[in-house]
């Protein structure tokens, strides 16, 4: 895994290459931002430009052994924290911190890897604290989340923070092209601008059915204010029975949303993620008007704010389209 591998973030890549090159690894990272940005993505290609032999030109070498296995996940002197539950247990972190205190087998750093640091619970995290105050030589924890709050503070205060934010368009559309070069590339614009700057979503959207029935979806919903309660129910219930999807319809509609708030606003079609639909976008709005295209808003926006604590949009989707 190489930094020149992952998109964007170019300002990230520099200052952890200058941490390593100068000596000067924190020994704790809190990386943080959206999912789907590339924090864990990062995270591995840190530890390969720490270990790997080969590296040079500011990068690892991507193709020895070490960066093989780091990329793989199964790098002898990397540890990853298992979730249980949608927990992070004490047991897990104390079995995990213990290896910490032996020699890198490889190394010449071990790294204690921690995705979705949310979901440790608060013995776990106050497990992690006393290792986080005096850590081993030559050890390293990344800690990666998209929401650093609900971590304790003093988990916080001994971590190196390096925010992430979303992407432009035009990098997460190249990235998707070197990805996958097989797929046109107004499908991937579709994916990058329906993403809101996350190239983990958007390369799931590629690979979405929903995004080749986007039209369709997004008019049977601009059709719910001409129907009653049951049907738009029976809309939202449609969405919510699969709990994989959910996350990608909700993604279709939050683009729908904020395309509406631009058509209110008399931004020209140019300027929609779904410009092909600005014409049954301006007839919902005469039909709706502002007040409860705000409520469905607020109803999306409420649920997006949310949805790491609570995950499931059937509540939402039903003020959304009762809102109507």
């Amino acid at each position: 895994m190489r930094f020149a591998d992952i998109a964007g973030h170019d300002h990230v890549k520099e200052v952890l290459r200058r941490a390593v090159d100068r000596d000067r690894v924190p020994h704790a990272y809190l990386f943080h931002g959206p999912d789907g940005v590339g924090k864990a993505t990062m995270a591995l290609a840190l530890l390969s430009y720490l270990d790997c032999p080969n590296r040079r030109d500011g990068d690892s070498c991507g193709e020895c052994a070490t960066c093989r296995a780091i990329q793989d996940r199964t790098f002898v002197d990397l540890h990853v924290a298992a979730v249980d539950r949608h927990q992070i247990k004490i047991d897990e972190m104390r079995s995990l911190m213990g290896r910490l205190y032996f020699e890198a087998m490889v190394g010449p750093w071990k790294c204690l890897l921690v995705d979705d640091a949310h979901l440790l619970n608060l013995p776990a995290a106050n497990a992690a604290l006393k290792t986080l105050e005096e850590p081993p030589s030559r050890s390293l924890f990344i800690l990666v989340t998209p929401t650093p709050d609900v971590l304790p503070q003093t988990v916080v205060s001994r971590c190196f923070q390096v925010p992430f934010g979303p992407l432009p368009a035009d990098e997460v559309v190249r990235f998707l092209l070197r990805r996958r070069p097989d797929r046109p590339e107004d499908e991937a614009r579709d994916a990058a601008v329906l993403s809101r700057g996350s190239p983990g979503r958007a390369l799931a959207l590629l690979e979405h059915p929903v995004l080749r029935e986007r039209r369709a979806f997004l008019d049977a919903f601009l059709a719910l204010p001409d129907q009653g309660a049951g049907e738009r129910l029976a809309f939202s219930e449609g969405i919510a029975a699969d709990r994989n999807d959910v996350p990608t319809y909700m993604a279709l509609l939050g683009s729908l949303l904020s395309d509406l708030l631009l058509v209110a606003a008399d931004l020209p079609p140019q300027a929609l993620a779904n410009a092909d639909l600005a014409p049954r976008m301006r007839a919902f709005l005469d039909r709706v008007g502002p007040d409860r295209l705000m409520a469905v808003v607020e109803a999306y926006r409420r649920w997006d704010e949310d949805r790491v604590y609570q995950p499931f949009a059937r509540a939402a989707l039903d003020r959304m389209v009762l809102s109507l």
